[in-house]
């Protein structure tokens, strides 16, 4: 078994070097490595009804959708990440708890009443501290998971809150639960204590030998960040099929946009309201029906679209907080 330390914190880039592991080393692998602001959305949810998107865009918050199942997560540097690559593929049930016991031995071995429950967690006192999840590719298991150490819970609840007016999704929705933070129950260790205690562990647990990330799987990974998870289509793109409805009062008065979304294309666009207009409002669904909802084209049809005309007093940029995808 290797251990390897990714220095990025680019959630991005961590990611496909993720993907990169099963292909590149015959070996098993743990692997250590922190994101920068970060929501990670699961690979069958549907990103617009998990987050909320202006706080994403104010905060500067990346996001990035992972290979593996479950539901929307928040990393800051405050949360330390673990990979481990299983040579063989495991489907069972035990196979979370299974992966997860070299950490949560060493979270026992600092002192800690840590418990694995449920299906994927780890808690301490009853608070989730480490959630996980897995996949298999090339006939082995990736398991992954986190470990809250000192992360900022008040940016967790905010930017995974969505406006549940807006969104009617189907899809697998998050599941949030209780969380709490390792530093609360290690008041005297510092983060870098931690980590530097964590891969030492675990090295010593599982027999790892530590190795640097060579650099031709680091171009490679920055490639596939490239072409794969730094895309739209990959982060926001979905099969699955949802309503979109926002109302707002202006000086000019009410407006409501409604509109359904198949294939990541807008269908039965609506524009509604008290305003007053010269054309009807009912022709703006020959501007948008069929546009991607890909924020660059939402903009492109709500620059050619004849707002001035149809409700008085407007401006695209009234229109474009109505579309706030």
């Amino acid at each position: 078994m290797i251990l390897l330390v990714s220095n990025s914190t680019d959630a991005s880039f961590n990611l496909a070097l993720e993907e990169l592991l099963t292909s590149f080393f015959s070996e098993e692998i743990i692997m250590l490595w922190r994101n920068r602001n970060a929501v990670i959305v699961g690979r069958n949810q549907n990103t617009a009804a998990e987050i909320d998107p202006g706080f994403v865009r104010e905060n500067d918050i990346q996001v990035i959708r992972r290979m593996t199942g479950g539901g929307a997560v928040y990393h800051d540097l405050g949360n330390i990440n673990y990979t481990i690559v299983a040579n063989e593929r495991q489907l069972d049930p035990e196979a979370f708890a299974r992966n997860a016991s070299p950490v949560l031995e060493v979270l026992k071995n600092l002192g800690l009443p840590a418990e694995f429950s449920g299906r994927n967690d780890i808690q301490i006192d009853g608070k989730k501290i480490s959630g996980s999840a897995k996949t298999v590719l090339n006939d082995r298991t990736l398991f992954h998971g986190t470990l809250l150490f000192s992360a900022d819970l008040s940016i967790l609840g905010k930017v995974l809150t969505p406006d549940p007016e807006k969104i009617q999704a189907k899809g697998i929705k998050s599941v949030r639960s209780r969380v709490a933070n390792i530093r609360e129950f290690l008041p005297e260790m510092e983060l870098e204590s931690f980590f530097g205690e964590l891969k030492t562990q675990l090295i010593a647990l599982t027999g790892a030998v530590e190795t640097a990330i060579p650099e031709e799987l680091t171009a490679a990974a920055e490639a596939l960040a490239e072409s794969k998870y730094r895309t739209w289509l990959w982060n926001y793109g979905t099969a699955i099929s949802y309503s979109y409805s926002k109302k707002r009062r202006f000086p000019f008065g009410s407006c409501q946009i409604s509109f359904n979304v198949a294939d990541n294309r807008i269908a039965d666009f609506a524009l509604t309201g008290d305003f007053f207009g010269s054309e009807p409002a009912a022709q703006a669904s020959e501007y948008f029906n069929g546009v991607s909802v890909e924020p660059e084209k939402l903009i492109a049809a709500i620059k050619k679209f004849p707002v001035e005309k149809i409700i008085h007093g407007a401006t695209s940029e009234d229109l474009q907080s109505l579309i706030d995808l």
